[in-house]
Parts: C-alpha cells; sequence; structure tokens
C-alpha cells in the first residue's frame, strides 16, 4: 500500500488538472470576496452591518463541483491509461487501490479547500479579522474537512465504479451539482415564513401598506419540516450552506453525520469495487 500511495502522490503533483483547479479556486475565491468587499464601501454599515464571518464562506456550497472535476480526471485517468488493471495485476489488492485513490483525492481536495480558505484571506482589508474566538474559526475549517471528506468518498466512489473516462466526468458533475440544486432546494422552503402579507398599497409619505397578516400556504409543518431540516444537516452540500450563511447551530451532530456518511459510502464503494469487472 506505501508503494500504492507513493506512486499516486507521485502522479498528483504533477497532475495538470489538479494544480489548475487549485489555482482557479484561489483565483475565484480571492476575486468574489473582494468584489463582495468593494460593494460595501458606499452602503451605509448601520443598517448594512457586514464582517468577514458573513462572507468568508460563500463559495462552499458549490465546492463540490471543483471536485467532481479534479477526481474524475484523476480516477478517469486510471482507467484510460489502464493502470488499475495493471496495479491488480502485479498483486495489488483491490481495497488497497481504492483506499488509496480515495486518501490521495482526500489529499488533493484539502488542498484545493486551502486554496479557497487562503483566497478569502483578501477579503481582510475590506471587512477586518475573523469576530470572535479563533476556536470557532478553526471549527468551522474542520466542517469543512470533514464536508471534504463526505463529498470525496461520493465522488470517488463513483469514478472507482465508472470505466469509462468521459462518463466519470459528466456522472460526478451531475451528481455534485444535483447535491447543490437539493439542499439549496431544503434551504429555500425552510426560509418560508409562517405568515405572510399582501402589498395593498401606497401611503401618501411613500411608505408601503401591507394587509393583515395571513397563513402562508409554503410554510411546511410537522414532520415534512423536521426532515427537511435534518436533511440539511445531513447533506455535505446542506451543511456548506448553513456554514456559509452563519447558522451551524449543532456543529457535533454535523461531525458525527459527516465521519458516519464518509465510512458508509467508503465502505459501499470497496463493496461495489471487489465486485466489479474490470475486464
Amino acid at each position: 500500500m506505501t508503494k500504492l500511495l507513493s506512486a499516486n502522490f507521485s502522479r498528483l503533483m504533477r497532475d495538470k488538472m489538479f494544480w489548475l483547479v487549485s489555482a482557479f479556486i484561489f483565483i475565484l475565491s480571492a476575486f468574489m470576496i473582494t468584489k463582495s468587499g468593494m460593494s460595501v464601501s458606499d452602503i451605509d454599515t448601520e443598517n448594512n452591518v457586514k464582517t468577514l464571518n458573513a462572507v468568508y464562506f460563500n463559495i462552499l456550497p458549490i465546492f463540490s463541483f471543483f471536485y467532481a472535476v479534479f477526481i474524475s480526471f484523476f480516477i478517469g485517468t486510471d482507467y484510460s491509461d489502464g493502470t488499475i488493471r495493471n496495479k491488480i495485476v502485479i498483486g495489488h489488492s483491490r481495497t488497497d487501490i481504492y483506499f488509496v485513490n480515495y486518501i490521495t483525492c482526500f489529499t488533493g481536495s484539502l488542498v484545493i479547500l486551502t486554496a479557497m480558505l487562503i483566497g478569502c484571506a483578501f477579503g481582510v482589508p475590506f471587512f477586518g479579522y475573523w469576530q470572535g474566538e479563533i476556536k470557532a474559526y478553526l471549527l468551522v475549517a474542520l466542517l469543512c474537512v470533514l464536508i471534504t471528506a463526505v463529498l470525496t468518498a461520493i465522488l470517488t466512489m463513483i469514478s472507482m465504479l465508472s470505466s469509462n473516462k468521459a462518463i466519470t466526468v459528466v456522472l460526478t458533475i451531475t451528481v455534485s451539482l444535483a447535491l447543490v440544486l437539493i439542499a439549496s432546494s431544503i434551504y429555500n422552503v425552510l426560509l418560508e415564513p409562517e405568515f405572510s402579507r399582501d402589498f395593498v398599497s401606497l401611503s401618501a409619505d411613500g411608505e408601503a401598506v401591507f394587509g393583515p397578516e395571513k397563513p402562508n400556504p409554503a410554510y411546511v409543518t410537522g414532520w415534512e419540516r423536521k426532515i427537511d431540516e435534518w436533511l440539511l444537516q445531513f447533506l455535505p452540500t446542506g451543511q456548506s450552506i448553513l456554514i456559509a450563511n452563519e447558522e451551524i447551530t449543532n456543529p457535533l451532530i454535523n461531525i458525527l453525520y459527516s465521519v458516519l456518511l464518509t465510512a458508509a459510502v467508503n465502505i459501499c464503494g470497496v463493496f461495489a469495487f471487489r465486485k466489479k469487472d474490470l475486464k
């Protein structure tokens, strides 16, 4: 397994897609947070208070897409070059091959995440330093690492079970986007207020006049709401949205979900890969 790891990390260091994605996410993060900082310069800060905490992780919800691009190309190359089959022929076990690829992809994904964290530091001149104790930032960073572990497990499993590189790229990107859309839809549903008011007219001084409160039919209650809240906490993309909006309320639960989901997906992935016909 040590030789496999050494060979994989050597290939990772020479992987152009890995470095391209890392550089792109660094530039994108720096650009987005700088743009946010410049946009608040003319805003009344008394009514629009913004801190670094509020914008630092804004790009996190779409990170699964970048992980998908890197992982699908990295593992897909193993199949297109016949490397995986050669590893099995010379005596390496499928379990070792699977976990080595997961460890390598997780390491690469952590580098991509680190590039984002460094890029977002460009927001300090505009928003100041992180508000609160440093352990609060480290806790959120830990949650990001665990979210990365889950997403890497899901995308590695898909990539290891698909022998065609082109199909792998499409599948991983589709799944990553689907996870983002599902989490976003759930979050938007939960944002619906319990009561709403209809606009009636404008008063003489130009202020809007609204009618009496009435129940909002889009507001979900009961078990449906409990399930939606659980899914948002459970899904890695749901956790990403909560982090971006500073709405993490019970980080220990999120940590537990991420650890359990990472382990479960990897176990299922190894089992399926051991049964896969590599032809």
